[in-house]
């Protein structure tokens, strides 16, 4: 219940907006708070490729001893970690010195690093989700209406529920947020994502849902507080993406000028089951990716590697030997047998990370490849996982970003003055490149001006 509000509303936290036997899970408002369980701009030129843009992250940082690079272009010197990027010393461009808050005494907590990654924005650790809008979300909501999904958020770990000393679990789960209180949990099942892109026999179904969504929140609006009723309109952008996705799926002769190189999927549809391997699961994302790219199902992509505190397992990597999570052996407590196997984990995410990049470059899209016309952030939430030190953090930025950006340099920003290092300066130059008509996002000062 808000402030100054006469009454209660006769309304349960778990209010849904309901219709044809689905669930649209409303963000969280004030005035259902009281029932609380006690217990507990353009992107592309009309005749050429479009601009996409991705992040692969993965959480629990690296060992820094071995992620380091030097020099430029061919000549570009990569240390044991970014070895696997040595085919692609000119399309990466390797950030050093930028973070996602000016310099302050947070070692020892993750969830103002990770959850915040695409966002920018300070939160405390409350059971209430307080973020802010993330880029991909942004992007969606500025570009999506040109292609059938908005945005893709995926991950290779199932998300964390609940709440975890204190503060919301999804923080570890999740770098997008539609708004302060509404993240969106990943899909990390490569059907249920594969059918978002290609399945069109459920959009029936989800015309209805749409419709009685609509119905409801508008008699749902009358019943709640003025603060509440902003969060709800929020919400219901959300729902309206539905509406353009429908519409733009349905649309004859979607494409004029430009077509895309790939009209049909040249991958089998996923089984139902959640890959157990490991491997398989990460590399069938990365597939998924490329192909939403190649054939413009969408243009914007969010991949989780392996969440925050990750409870993945490497043990199918030589040299792997500890039968322990990823978050426990990103504890190394600087002993040597653990570092060494931490680095080898590490290497393995920029061997993945090179995977795609190897298939981006391969698809010929006229006036250059789809690496060319795109922009891939890499790296993690954190520099080291032991001390939780997000001092600087590890970065990769790969692709030419449709000719806007200048790859095959490292660039370092240790030096510069704190606004100037703000990871959300980089998050505002890719969405301006994305055409994104802003100058602010986050707690950034300006672009970065560097990267053309």
């Amino acid at each position: 219940m808000e402030p100054g509000s006469p009454h209660r509303p006769a309304l349960s936290r778990r209010t849904v907006l309901r219709g044809a036997g689905a669930s649209l899970c409303l963000p969280w408002m004030d005035s259902l708070t009281w029932a609380n369980d006690r217990k507990s701009g353009e992107n592309a030129p009309a005749d050429g490729p479009p601009r996409r843009w991705a992040c692969v992250l993965f959480g629990n940082g690296v060992n820094k001893r071995h992620w380091w690079a030097r020099g430029r272009g061919e000549a570009m010197e990569l240390g044991p970690t970014l070895q696997p990027l040595a085919d692609f010393r000119s399309d990466v461009t390797v950030l050093n010195g930028l973070r996602l808050f000016d310099q302050k005494p947070r070692n020892g907590v993750h969830w103002p690093y990770f959850t915040n990654f695409l966002s920018g924005h300070e939160i405390s650790p409350t059971p209430i989700p307080d973020v802010a809008q993330s880029a991909d979300h942004l992007l969606a909501e500025k570009i999506g209406r040109r292609t059938s999904l908005p945005m893709m958020t995926l991950s290779c770990e199932k998300p964390f529920t609940g709440v975890r000393n204190g503060w919301p679990s999804i923080y570890s789960a999740t770098v997008s947020w539609s708004s302060r209180r509404t993240p969106i949990p990943p899909e990390t099942y490569p059907r249920q994502a594969f059918d978002r892109l290609f399945d069109t026999s459920s959009l029936a179904r989800d015309r209805s849902v749409v419709d009685a969504a609509l119905e409801q929140a508008r008699a749902l609006r009358l019943r709640l507080g003025e603060r509440d009723r902003q969060k709800l309109d929020l919400y219901l952008q959300d729902v309206r993406s539905v509406e353009r996705r429908i519409q733009v799926a349905g649309r004859d002769g979607r494409f004029e000028g430009w077509q895309p190189t790939l009209s049909e999927p040249n991958l089998p549809r996923p089984p139902a089951d959640l890959p157990q391997d490991l491997a398989d699961h990460m590399t069938l994302m990365l597939d998924l990716v490329v192909l939403a790219f190649q054939m413009d199902k969408t243009r914007v992509a969010t991949l989780l590697l392996n969440n925050d505190l990750s409870e993945q397992r490497f043990t199918f990597l030589d040299g792997v030997t500890l039968n322990d999570i990823m978050h426990n052996i990103s504890h190394h407590q600087n002993k040597e047998d653990k570092l060494a196997q931490y680095q080898l984990i590490n290497r393995y995410h920029v061997a993945k990370f090179a995977y795609l990049l190897g298939k981006m470059k391969a698809i010929d899209e006229g006036p250059g490849t789809l690496l060319d016309h795109s922009m891939i952030l890499f790296g993690s939430s954190m520099m080291d996982g032991n001390s939780h030190d997000a001092a600087t953090l590890p970065l990769v930025l790969a692709g030419g970003g449709g000719g806007s950006i200048r790859p095959g340099r490292v660039l370092d920003f240790s030096e510069r003055p704190d606004p100037q290092r703000r990871l959300s300066n980089l998050h505002l130059a890719t969405l301006q490149r994305m055409g994104v008509e802003t100058t602010r996002f986050g707690n950034a000062v300006g672009p970065l001006a560097e990267l053309s």
